[in-house]
């Protein structure tokens, strides 16, 4: 049986550099059958860089939009899609060999299915000072893949995207082109919103691509402030999981405790810069172990007082709705 041609959206910021390692894997795959790549609203060149390569290879299809964010670059390329299947890539994941055609065939004579591969963290071979992001990103996701492999229900609740198919059918059903932009957790929405329009999710670790992920630490910091916001955010609309994203509540560790109470608005102002600056020391003395505490510090402060800052303004507005 054949399989079907996919569409393969990648939404991409900023990302010049390194477009052409991301997308030429993807050629070299005979399911292919276009590469939609939504630029949005990026100033290096990625579009100009797209339409050249384009006109010699015609299965490239960039778009360009002003800039409204992750989410809403990944809805215009499913819009923009040929195809019944799309994978749904990040613009730092390095598909593997036969990643789209693996995908497809997990969809060939399946329907309502979302299909989750393996992405994981490319780390250094020596870690130096300033990387604690990364490792910490790479363990908490080999985590959700062991959560994964071990209860299937439990994929949607701790939804990662960036190597994700889905048919473009149930795709364009989910969500609302006015709902609230997210700047972190929009991967997790999307799996709440798949769960909810009673979708089936499958993870398979052999369709392998490498994830190239990089974060300063303040980007780590304000990745923290990032969750708490969308946290309050998606607890207004699933209001069933207040307590599972409710990051003040909850049987929490003695690290979630301490956060708690140094991100209280009279305490957090000296808190996180403190955290960061030893932080930043503890890297530079490869102190491994305490760069990776004080940056877990850091980022739960963060998320900690923007949830306080945030559920009131979105209770606020909820009321006046």
């Amino acid at each position: 049986m054949s399989l079907p041609l996919v569409s393969v959206v990648i939404p991409a910021f900023n990302r010049r550099q390194s477009l052409g390692k991301v997308i030429s894997p993807l050629l070299d795959d005979p399911t292919t059958g276009e590469i939609v790549v939504v630029i949005d609203g990026s100033s290096d060149g990625s579009f100009e860089f797209l339409n050249d390569w384009s006109s010699s290879e015609p299965r490239i299809h960039p778009i360009y939009q002003e800039n409204t964010g992750q989410a809403l670059a990944m809805r215009r390329g499913i819009h923009e899609a040929s195809f019944d299947v799309v994978l749904l890539l990040d613009d730092d994941v390095e598909a593997g060999a036969g990643l789209v055609t693996g995908h497809a065939r997990l969809h060939s004579g399946s329907d309502h299915l979302v299909v989750l591969g393996y992405m994981p963290v490319v780390l250094p071979s020596r870690r130096i000072g300033g990387q604690a992001a990364s490792f910490i990103y790479a363990e908490e996701y080999e985590l959700a893949c062991t959560i994964y492999e071990s209860d299937r229900t439990e994929i949607f609740p701790h939804f990662w995207g960036g190597n994700m198919s889905i048919r473009r059918g149930d795709a364009l059903m989910l969500g609302d082109e006015n709902e609230v932009r997210l700047g972190y957790h929009r991967d997790l929405r999307f799996g709440l919103q798949c769960e909810a329009a009673g979708l089936t999710a499958l993870f398979d670790r052999s369709l392998a691509s490498r994830h190239w992920h990089e974060r300063s630490l303040r980007s780590f910091a304000v990745d923290g402030g990032r969750c708490g916001k969308d946290r309050g955010e998606l607890i207004s609309e699933f209001p069933e999981l207040a307590t599972a994203l409710n990051p003040l509540v909850g049987n929490m560790s003695r690290g979630e405790t301490v956060a708690r109470y140094l991100s209280l608005p009279w305490i957090r102002p000296i808190a996180s810069p403190i955290a960061m600056t030893l932080c930043s020391w503890a890297g530079r003395l490869k102190a491994w172990r305490l760069e990776t505490a004080l940056a877990l510090a850091l980022r739960r402060i963060e998320t900690a007082h923007s949830f306080r800052r945030f559920s009131k303004i979105v209770a606020r507005r909820n009321a006046a709705s």
